[in-house]
């Protein structure tokens, strides 16, 4: 996660989905992802990639990965950063790594991941922060990040991506699903799948629900359907884009 070091804890860190219909003769997507181990993990820019095309016939779609693992404050003054952005053509740019606090009795600033949404609205590209998911066994940390993440995107327009939500979501659902690896912090392959699949409704406006079988990817059909249907719900109950 983006844990900041603390004082008492040093460490690092229904209705359905309004749809926009994209015109797939036409649709880019040049995506940029700026975070640390979290947004690299089981490569998840290429599963949002390979999402997009499977739900969007006929887009074509980009990644880019930017390089080290940085809070959002270190990356604001990584020259090599600064100039991936620049230098862009970006649709979309995915911000993790917002240092909090693990006890949430401590306050980071936000003014880093401000500034970075300051400079991609700038070149008119859609800013969207990536709130990362619980620990395993945290059952509060969840919604703490995602709000966090809100108050940022209050403070300069952003998507929020509602990830930590729809892992609780699909936990609550079935305990047994196994999204966490096994320090209990980085994802599992299906909790990279679950982001994966959360990042695409935002990108897209399409329903996850929707979206048809991968067999390119190693999950049962059931458990496919379940991680889309948690990420189909939350976007509805959580609309990412709702205050931009």
């Amino acid at each position: 996660m983006s844990q900041a070091a603390e004082p008492d804890t040093p460490q690092q860190t229904v209705k359905a989905l309004p749809q926009e219909q994209p015109d797939n003769m036409s649709a880019q997507f040049n995506l940029l992802f700026m975070g640390n181990s979290h947004s690299s993990s089981h490569n998840l820019p290429q599963l949002v990639a390979k999402l997009l095309q499977s739900g969007i016939p006929g887009a074509k779609v980009d990644t880019r990965l930017a390089s080290g693992y940085h809070f959002l404050d270190e990356r604001l003054q990584h020259q090599a950063s600064t100039k991936l952005l620049n230098d862009g053509n970006w649709t979309h740019v995915i911000l993790q790594a917002q240092k909090y606090s693990t006890t949430g009795r401590y306050f980071y600033p936000t003014d880093a991941a401000e500034e970075w949404i300051r400079r991609i609205n700038a070149k008119n590209a859609v800013a969207i922060m990536f709130p990362e998911w619980p620990r395993r066994g945290n059952k509060e940390e969840g919604q703490r990040i995602h709000q966090l993440h809100q108050s940022i995107a209050k403070a300069e327009p952003a998507c929020v991506a509602p990830i930590g939500l729809a892992w609780e979501k699909a936990l609550q659902h079935n305990p047994r699903l196994k999204l966490h690896a096994s320090d209990g912090n980085h994802a599992a392959f299906d909790g990279a799948f679950l982001t994966a699949l959360v990042l695409y409704g935002t990108i897209s406006q399409q329903d996850p629900a929707a979206l048809p079988e991968l067999s390119a990817v190693k999950l049962s059909r059931e458990t496919q359907a379940e991680l889309k249907q948690a990420a189909s719900t939350i976007l509805r109950q959580h609309p990412p884009c709702a205050g931009k």
